[in-house]
């Protein structure tokens, strides 16, 4: 009966501390950041770091085109090289908030990536909130916004994270009596970050899927455990970087980044950990949804680790399943798994397309395309393409082709088909990052996805 007990305490204990620490927040400070960059040029334009799912994005734009000539809306106007800037204006917002008289303050001294975008063009931020009534815009839309709140948790599988975690590996004691905060906003987009505040408040920021944006909690459960990953790979940073740092010498030594990582622009530890939180995802994945077809889910993250650097995520995440199968303890996979990261590294290349050009549209008989790899590719028996049409210098169209019946070389370094499309100059593409499927070495390591041949009809 004590056994009993003592089973049914942990795990209560467990549930409600996942319960109680994690706090979901929508502010008002972090949320204007989040306006103003949807409103510069680059928000208005780039397909990726800004969200713009309506109706909530098409009432901003309406909203706030009275100001949409704001001095502030040309200052900030950072683009992607400018990541820093970006990424740091969007977070530091979240270490204010308004005084009494309707103005930015600090609340404490909290710098997430360098530079002090917030504080060095505060004067022009309050000039911005005052003329264009950005408060009276938040307030009208707090019902929307609590709505999000009070359905985050479930839709991201919060307490199911937590408990997975708490099960393979403890967190520091230093850190589990800390607060812990997840920072939404319906307008990020890509460029996530997990954020430590001070000694005692941890904060992450992800974005949020559409699903949950619109309201459509219950269906199409793939989307859903893809839209998890944006919080269990901030959330898993916190048990894999302590074990991490326990073995710094050992991953050192054994996780060579010349073979592991291809610029991106994660140093030494940090690219394994990297790796390692992606791979905690394909477990929890595994081990959640037995039924579902995860193997597929996780290899459409997989390429676009792939594409951010990380060319042998698939191979890592392969690994750490089959080690976890024999034991459940994270910590003491990570011996057996750099001893295979040592060992494997150095048979670790990224494949890439021989005659790849991006100087010319090249004229080509359509009815026999060959294209010549670096080393042996997987013989598959239907290629799947992405071919973008340009007309006077600019993209106007792009469509996914499925080709059947390759004609592969014996050795696999070469495949030769033919195209059946109407465009007349356009790019012929590898690489289709929603998708399981793509051009794989034997070894297994994706094409490097910017490879591509400008071909004329």
């Amino acid at each position: 009966m004590k056994k009993i007990i003592v089973i049914i305490t942990l795990i209560l204990s467990i549930t409600l501390r996942a319960q109680k620490d994690v706090k979901i927040e929508l502010s008002e400070s972090y949320e204007l950041g989040n306006i103003i960059l949807a409103l510069t040029e680059y928000g208005r334009t780039d397909p990726y770091d800004v969200q713009k799912i309506p109706p909530y994005y098409d009432e901003i734009i309406t909203y706030f085109e009275p100001v949409k000539d704001h001095p502030l809306l040309k200052k900030v106007n950072y683009s992607r090289k400018d990541w820093k800037k970006f990424l740091g204006f969007r977070t530091d917002f979240y270490a204010f908030s308004f005084d009494e008289k309707g103005l930015l303050k600090r609340d404490f001294p909290f710098n997430s990536f360098g530079p002090k975008e917030v504080d060095e063009n505060l004067e022009l931020i309050n000039d911005f909130v005052k003329k264009s009534n950005y408060r009276t815009f938040y307030k009208n839309h707090q019902s929307f916004y609590n709505t999000l709140i009070a359905n985050y948790k479930e839709y991201y599988y919060i307490n199911d994270t937590y408990t997975f975690l708490d099960k393979i590996a403890k967190r520091p004691v230093n850190e589990t009596d800390k607060k812990y905060i997840i920072a939404i906003s319906p307008l990020v987009g890509g460029q996530n970050c997990h954020r430590d505040i001070n000694s005692s408040l941890t904060v992450d920021f992800p974005n949020i899927g559409e699903d949950l944006i619109l309201g459509n909690l219950k269906g199409n459960l793939a989307r859903r455990i893809l839209d998890n990953h944006t919080i269990f790979s901030e959330i898993d940073h916190g048990y894999v970087n302590p074990i991490s740092d326990q073995y710094s010498k050992e991953i050192t030594e054994s996780f060579n980044l010349t073979n592991w990582d291809k610029k991106s622009g994660y140093p030494g530890i940090n690219s394994f950990n990297e790796y390692m939180t992606w791979a905690v995802y394909d477990l929890f994945i595994n081990e959640k949804f037995p039924e579902e077809k995860t193997d597929s889910l996780s290899a459409i993250y997989h390429k676009v680790n792939i594409r951010r650097g990380f060319i042998a995520q698939n191979l890592f995440s392969e690994k750490l399943i089959e080690l976890y199968k024999k034991e459940k303890n994270l910590e003491k996979l990570y011996i057996p798994l750099l001893k295979w990261t040592k060992k494997t590294g150095n048979k670790i290349s990224q494949p890439s397309v021989v005659n790849s050009n991006n100087k010319d549209f090249e004229k080509t008989d359509l009815n026999n395309i060959v294209v010549q790899f670096t080393e042996p590719m997987k013989k598959t028996k239907t290629l799947q393409l992405k071919l973008y049409e340009y007309i006077d210098g600019k993209e106007t169209r792009n469509t996914i082709i499925i080709v059947k019946n390759p004609v592969w070389s014996k050795d696999g370094k070469e495949v030769k088909f033919s195209l059946d499309t109407s465009y007349k100059n356009f790019v012929l593409g590898f690489y289709v990052h929603n998708s399981m499927a793509g051009f794989y070495s034997k070894k297994g390591i994706l094409l490097n996805p910017d490879n591509y041949l400008l071909l004329a009809s």
